[in-house]
């Protein structure tokens, strides 16, 4: 999976979008906005009839893949309390329609409704509503929880359960002191974190839910108004999902586990960790800030026109990663 997901082609530009939105869809459009991502091109595109969000998917993408997108979202959608994004079709009702990229390569494209909001800064962030954070992942979770695919069981370099696949990475990361962390938590991944966190419970699961894919407004009752970019969705571990999200959440004073955890006390009221998940948190946290500086080191030197998005966390990760392994989580023995 790691060679197709630094894989380049050719992107689209904010004609382009315009021309999709009103040849595919049948929607007048006028202006397109580009919103930085990983792997597709993805735009906000005005209408006549609103704003609306345009993804066109990487021209090497997975038919089932994509399916497996659009089922997780449906389902999430089933809870009306999940803001989830409303999946817009055809004049001809069709959600998913494939349009041809700027190189003349098949791509499929899909539109959504916009979401209100502002994009999540935990910094800003109460405890209450950290709360419902963590109540909103929970839910997610028990939505998605019945939900089976045939790609579900994809090879996804994201999945936090394949951390050990990554260690040929280690060479990309610049800083010789976040590269000696990393290596320490990919061998203590690959000796107890991860077989353990192979052995608990399984499904479907976002595996995203960071700042750039939550939309938030202090004013909302549920404090929660959009969650965006189910591109990361596979099955493997729940505590994983948690961890991935409280990741994202440390603390840039103080004890850096107190903001994560208010994330993990709002999704147990909602979904219930057992003794095994709560023991593995600390060390799947320490594990996702390793990910994301292995892959997106390399991603950041495989596609340097990419490179700014990529690479762009790459020294808040390592700063992170430092504080989580110099003080011990709830729980842990100092």
């Amino acid at each position: 999976m790691t060679d197709a997901l630094a894989a380049p082609f050719v992107r689209l530009d904010e004609a382009d979008a315009v021309r999709v939105v009103r040849e595919a869809y049948g929607r007048e459009a006028h202006e397109a906005v580009r919103l930085d991502t990983e792997r597709d091109d993805t735009f906000a595109v005005d209408t006549t009839a609103g704003r609306v969000v345009l993804k066109v998917a990487h021209p090497d993408d997975d038919p089932a893949v994509l399916d497996l997108q659009r089922t997780a979202m449906a389902a999430a959608a089933r809870d009306p309390a999940l803001p989830v994004p409303r999946v817009l079709t055809t004049q001809d009702g069709d959600p998913s329609p494939v349009v041809l990229g700027a190189d003349g390569r098949p791509r499929e494209a899909r539109l959504l409704g916009w979401l209100p909001g502002r994009t999540l800064d935990h910094a800003t962030t109460t405890r209450a509503q950290r709360l419902l954070l963590g109540t909103t992942l929970a839910r997610l979770s028990l939505a998605l929880a019945d939900v089976r695919h045939v790609a579900e069981d994809r090879a996804l370099d994201w999945d936090l359960q394949r951390l050990g696949d990554q260690r040929r990475h280690l060479v990309r990361i610049a800083d010789p002191r976040a590269r000696a962390a990393a290596a320490g938590v990919l061998d203590r991944f690959d000796a107890d974190t991860g077989p353990r966190a192979r052995a608990t419970a399984q499904q479907l699961v976002h595996q995203d839910f960071h700042g750039d894919n939550v939309l938030v407004d202090a004013d909302t009752v549920g404090f929660v108004t959009g969650v965006l970019d189910f591109g990361d969705v596979v099955r493997t571990a729940v505590v994983g999902d948690l961890a991935v999200a409280m990741a994202y959440a440390i603390g840039d004073e103080g004890d850096p586990w107190v903001r994560p955890y208010d994330l993990a006390e709002g999704f147990a009221a909602v979904r219930g960790l057992d003794g095994e998940q709560r023991a593995l948190l600390p060390d799947l946290v320490r594990a996702r800030l390793a990910q994301r500086l292995l892959l997106n080191s390399w991603l950041a030197a495989e596609d340097p026109a990419n490179a700014g998005y990529t690479g762009r966390t790459l020294r808040r990760a390592a700063r992170d990663l430092h504080r989580v392994l110099a003080a011990p989580a709830p729980g842990e023995a100092p």
